[in-house]
């Protein structure tokens, strides 16, 4: 069924993209990326102290840097998508903005055709598989092909996020020295052992709650110690709490 679009949340890899009504947060900072997409018109961006309640600018597409303090206003639906500050993906992106500014880069490349694709997506018209590959193909130019043992410890963090397995063994398993594993796994998920399982983590409590669980069973479930310790890691990655999106439908990827 097609119809208005509905607020949706998805996780994949060290990447999480929102999709659905503006949150219209008060001024604050992500530890990540974000790329903020209007889905239809255009939002206005205040950023850094000296212009939050004075200097807003309307934008169609607005790459923040992590730690950016900002203010965004939007009256239509919005696209977020969140991108780890050490990846890759971060570079790519970048690299596809074509007016870089201080601590924001704008207008990116093909924003009308990807606003119109993920658009589609929040109405469920266009299938998640067809937006992901564009998102790959965007933030990924050049994907190469991931080692058969970063792929197997992949399969095993993504099974179970809670576990968290140490370097050690993950790199044991795959019968590679610490430092080489380090390397491949980097080469093939474009961000650092560490921030992919918290990515993992975060993605798992969320779908917890998704899922009808309270905060801290979706904390505890996902290796967090505390509901604290999860509603802190969330609020430093995605500038809010996680109740603003519990109850979103999401879907996982990896």
């Amino acid at each position: 069924m097609t119809g208005e679009i509905q607020a949706r949340l998805f996780s994949w890899g060290a990447r999480a993209l929102y999709l659905g009504p503006a949150l219209n947060l008060s001024p604050h900072r992500n530890a990540v990326a974000v790329l903020a997409l209007a889905l239809t018109g255009s939002f206005r961006l205040a950023r850094d102290a000296e212009n939050l309640g004075q200097g807003y600018e309307a934008h169609r597409s607005a790459l923040i840097a992590p730690g950016a303090l900002h203010h965004l206003i939007a009256e239509g639906p919005m696209a977020f998508l969140y991108l780890d500050a050490a990846s890759r993906d971060l570079q790519n992106i970048r690299a596809c903005c074509r007016r870089p500014g201080h601590g924001a880069d704008f207008d990116l490349e093909g924003e009308m055709a990807l606003a119109a694709r993920l658009s589609g997506v929040a109405r469920g018209a266009v299938s998640w598989a067809d937006a992901r590959a564009e998102l790959d193909a965007l933030l990924r130019p050049q994907r190469a092909a991931v080692d058969r043992r970063v792929r197997q410890a992949l399969a095993r963090m993504h099974a179970a996020p809670a576990a968290r397995p140490s370097l050690s063994e993950l790199a044991a398993t795959a019968g590679l020295s610490t430092s080489r594993f380090i390397h491949l796994f980097k080469a093939a998920t474009g961000v650092p052992l560490r921030r992919y399982k918290m990515w993992l983590a975060v993605g798992a409590a969320m779908r917890e709650l998704s899922g009808g669980a309270n905060l801290t069973q979706a904390a505890l479930g996902a290796g967090f110690s505390s509901s604290a310790h999860f509603s802190s890691a969330f609020r430093d990655m995605f500038g809010m709490e996680p109740s603003r999106l519990a109850g979103t439908a999401m879907t996982r990827r990896s």
